[in-house]
């Protein structure tokens, strides 16, 4: 008589705890898609929000952790970013995709030799991917490692072409031991425009100066000392357009259009009753969204640039 009660009431129960898988199934997608759909018209706290619903129903997921960790970047907030791409990594510690986005992020708080240490555990999966050491390391100051593997990696045949014009760079630092004899008997040259005014900015340490050190680099298309030098003047200037400015462009330079997207972006929100400035923001911005294969935007940036140049 017990038996058949005993058994309906743990059908009842399998019953119920399948129903309730099924909802928090249906609840997952549901919050997840609406993520996807919020960070696509770019409202990234909303995104997070649904982000975080997802997160409290299925903590290990890494799709969830690292569009959680995405949306924090597009919002500048890098330190939340890191601490949800680590967990991810925790999960699957060789997912290339997370690995790279995690290296981004020590880049942006320029913490190179992080990066560079990441970039290390990427290699050892894709060999190939070495020469992406270089500019971390000069970004890091050591150029010495950066010129070594530069002439490994073209020794072997393995240089990318853009970044030829960095090994000639490099190299003019580095000269043979015939040119250091000949250089010591010729007397002093007298120093580069660039380097006079980069030596009254570090007298000075003000922002006039180094806004002629920035103009300078553009000038001579120095773009790895723009880059270097417009990354501290964001730290000492916060609230200068015109640093962003610079440093969007160098970002543009080496191919990394969506830093330089956000960036530019931040830089606007400083720009006050500047036309012209305002011009060269929407010019960068639109070179930045052609690199990304943006075209549709980046037509509306160029033609905004004209007709701010008109007025």
């Amino acid at each position: 008589m017990f038996i058949p009660v005993f058994s309906f009431s743990q059908e009842d129960v399998a019953s119920r705890e399948e129903l309730l898988i099924e909802q928090e199934n249906i609840n997952f997608q549901t919050f997840f898609f609406e993520a996807l759909q919020q960070k696509a018209i770019e409202n990234y706290d909303k995104a997070i929000f649904a982000l975080e619903a997802c997160n409290n129903i299925d903590k290990k997921n890494t799709a969830v952790l690292f569009e959680l960790s995405k949306n924090y970047v597009f919002l500048l907030k890098n330190t939340e970013a890191e601490y949800y791409i680590l967990q991810g990594l925790e999960i699957e510690p060789t997912n290339l995709f997370m690995l790279e986005h995690l290296k981004e992020i020590k880049a942006k708080q320029n913490d190179f030799s992080g990066a560079i240490l990441i970039q290390k555990r990427i290699i050892a999966q894709k060999p190939e991917l070495e020469y992406e050491l270089i500019l971390l390391q000069i970004k890091s100051g050591n150029i010495n490692e950066a010129i070594e593997l530069l002439k490994k990696l073209d020794n072997n045949n393995n240089l990318p072409t853009h970044l030829i014009p960095l090994k000639s760079a490099l190299l003019q630092e580095s000269p043979s031991e015939e040119e250091s004899t000949v250089t010591t008997i010729i007397p002093d040259l007298p120093k580069s425009k660039l380097d006079n005014l980069k030596k009254d900015y570090y007298l000075k340490n003000d922002y006039k100066s180094l806004k002629l050190v920035l103009e300078r680099e553009l000038k001579v298309k120095d773009y790895l000392g723009l880059l270097k030098d417009s990354k501290e003047g964001l730290d000492l200037y916060p609230a200068q357009p015109f640093i962003y400015l610079m440093n969007g462009t160098a970002l543009n330079s080496i191919r990394k259009y969506k830093d330089a997207v956000l960036i530019l972006g931040t830089g606007l929100d400083f720009v006050v009753d500047d036309l012209e400035i305002e011009a060269d923001f929407m010019g960068q911005l639109g070179l930045s969204y052609k690199g990304m294969g943006e075209n549709k935007k980046a037509t509306e940036f160029y033609n905004k640039a004209v007709n701010l140049r008109k007025k």
